[in-house]
């Protein structure tokens, strides 16, 4: 599927039940051509959901999801069983001495890991094969996003070590999301970016922590 092109969004009542808005948060591509930039973002916060459709460019029934940021911790220093075990992957060992698939994750040195976590529920009536991809995450250092060698593979690793299903996500399944990023030591987290940018869209929403 192509990615969207266009994004709405309203906010959940404290009900937890949705209410629309006249106006929707303009979307990137609106964002962008108008000159807003940043300023355009919809602003949530961690530990509350928001509405948010994902729609398409190839005619694909839109998804809606209730997105919730259930947590963002930064100075770790090790993530467990989360890296995968080069001795492993090398396939160089034997059926009588199999080492462990994956091994603790440190960062290099002058750094640390973020991890965020979140839950995406299919609130539609069309299913979904995946979820939406969480952008940059900012921080007092500035923006970091997140390496695709390394901390997409921590990122993966850690959902599967917890069994996470991987989707199809039909209407009322919820998915488990978690994200790394590595970033200098001290780093202050202040917020998540979401969507990930792609060629067509900016982040609009804009998850900042309390």
């Amino acid at each position: 599927m192509l990615k969207k092109l266009m994004i709405g969004a309203v906010l959940l009542a404290a009900t937890g039940c949705s209410s629309t808005s006249e106006a929707p948060p303009p979307s990137a591509t609106d964002a962008a051509e108008a000159g807003l930039g940043v300023q355009a973002r919809s602003v949530q916060q961690v530990g509350r959901p928001f509405a948010y459709q994902e729609t398409f460019s190839d005619g694909t029934s839109p998804v809606d999801w209730e997105v919730t940021v259930t947590g963002i911790s930064c100075g770790l220093t090790v993530l467990k069983n989360a890296a995968d075990n080069p001795e492993y992957t090398s396939g160089t060992w034997s059926s009588d001495n199999v080492p462990p698939e994956r091994i603790d994750a440190r960062p290099p040195a002058g750094k640390e890991f973020c991890r965020m976590d979140a839950t995406m529920k299919n609130t539609g009536r069309t299913p979904a094969t995946s979820t939406e991809s969480f952008g940059n995450l900012d921080t007092d250092r500035g923006e970091f996003a997140a390496s695709y060698e390394e901390d997409m593979s921590l990122s993966a690793n850690l959902l599967a070590m917890d069994k996470a299903p991987n989707g199809p996500f039909n209407p009322g399944d919820t998915a488990r999301v978690v994200k790394v990023w590595t970033v200098p030591v001290g780093a202050v987290p202040a917020a998540v970016l979401f969507p990930s940018n792609t060629l067509y869209d900016s982040s609009v929403f804009r998850v900042e922590v309390d």
